[in-house]
C-alpha cells in the first residue's frame, strides 16, 4: 500500500472514530425530550422544530454543542472528505486526469455545505427561541445541500472504485 494509500485509510480510520463520537454526544445528551440534533435531518427542518429543539435544551446541552460537539463536527467533515478525496482520486486512475482532477470537487462542495450548515447551527444555538425564520431557513438548507452532496460523493466513490481495474492476485506456485 503506498504512502498516500496508507494516509487516506488514516483519514477514514479517524473519520469513524469522530464519527462515534458524535453519536455517542448526541444520542447521550442532544437529543432533549426525543428530538435530534438539527445536523440529522436529512431532507431539513421547518420553523417549527428549530425553537422547539431550542426550548427543550439546557444552558449545559448547547454549551455542549457548541463546544465538544461543533469541534467534532468541524474535524469530521474535513476527514470524511478527505477520505472520499482519496477513494475517488486513488480509484479513478484510468480517468483522463482532469476527470480525475474534478472528480476531487464533489467531497469538497459536501466539505462545504457541512461547515456552512455547522456555522448556521451555531447562530441558531446562540439566538436560542428567539431565532430568525431567514437563520432556520438558512441552516436547513445548508443541511439538505449538505446530505445531497454527501450522497453524491459516496455515489461517484463507488463508481469509481466499481470501474476501478483490479490487479489480479498472485497464486503462490
Amino acid at each position: 500500500m503506498s504512502r498516500l494509500a496508507r494516509f487516506f485509510w488514516i483519514c477514514a480510520a479517524s473519520a469513524t472514530l469522530c464519527f462515534v463520537a458524535l453519536l455517542v454526544l448526541s444520542k447521550g445528551s442532544l437529543e432533549p425530550q426525543g428530538l435530534v440534533v438539527f445536523d440529522s435531518h436529512l431532507m431539513g427542518y421547518d420553523l417549527a422544530f428549530a425553537p422547539a429543539y431550542l426550548a427543550a435544551m439546557t444552558e449545559a446541552q448547547i454549551a455542549q454543542y457548541l463546544g465538544v460537539f461543533r469541534i467534532l463536527d468541524t474535524i469530521f467533515p474535513g476527514l470524511l472528505a478527505i477520505s472520499l478525496a482519496g477513494a475517488l482520486w486513488l480509484n479513478a486512475k484510468g480517468l483522463h486526469p482532469f476527470v480525475r482532477f474534478l472528480l476531487l470537487f464533489a467531497p469538497a462542495i459536501y466539505l462545504m455545505m457541512d461547515l456552512a450548515e455547522n456555522a448556521s447551527v451555531a447562530q441558531m444555538l446562540r439566538a436560542g427561541v428567539t431565532v430568525q425564520r431567514e437563520i432556520v431557513e438558512q441552516a436547513s438548507a445548508f443541511s439538505v445541500a449538505k446530505w445531497a452532496a454527501l450522497s453524491g460523493t459516496v455515489l461517484l466513490t463507488l463508481w469509481a472504485w466499481w470501474r476501478a481495474p483490479r490487479t489480479p492476485t498472485r497464486r503462490p506456485g
